[in-house]
């Protein structure tokens, strides 16, 4: 995650949150999802940088389940987000962080289980439906790019 802190230094508004923020994703799909991995995609538009990190684990529900018998999907969900939870493999504490930095202009789009959450403005919401049924978790984190109006105003 240092490497996309490189990447984006002057891209967004603050790549190192942006960073931290990737690289909590990132150990959750490593720590979290029951399978020891996953990937990662940094991408650039005209306007953002993408960073999508995706998992094939067990999904934020079957995390929890241990923990939280009587828990459903999306509760389980609102929880991981709301922070202080405990999954399979230890505490949950970073999503809220996550959610925090869209506060920045970031959004985030959460996919598990078949449903989505969505981060926007430093709230979060469930959706319901995913557009697909996600095996373990995908967040996409969209980023706006720094225009030059932000660099002389700064």
């Amino acid at each position: 995650m240092v490497a996309l802190r490189g990447l984006v230094e002057d891209l967004v508004v603050d790549a190192r949150r942006l960073g931290i923020v990737a690289r909590e994703l990132a150990d959750n799909a490593l720590y979290h999802s029951g399978q020891g991995g996953g990937w990662c995609v940094v991408g650039q538009s005209e306007d953002h940088i993408v960073v999508t990190i995706r998992d094939d684990g067990m999904g934020i529900h079957a995390s929890m389940r241990n923990a939280y018998q009587e828990i459903d999907e999306g509760s389980a969900i609102r929880a991981a987000f709301a922070g202080g939870v405990t999954s399979e493999t230890g505490p949950v504490r970073g999503l809220v962080m996550v959610i925090a930095y869209t506060e920045t202009g970031a959004d985030l789009l959460l996919e598990t289980g078949g449903l989505a959450f969505v981060g926007i403005d430093g709230t979060g919401q469930l959706l319901g439906k995913s557009t697909q049924h996600v095996q373990g978790v995908t967040a996409m984190l969209t980023v706006p790019l720094v225009t030059q109006q932000q660099v002389l105003h700064g």
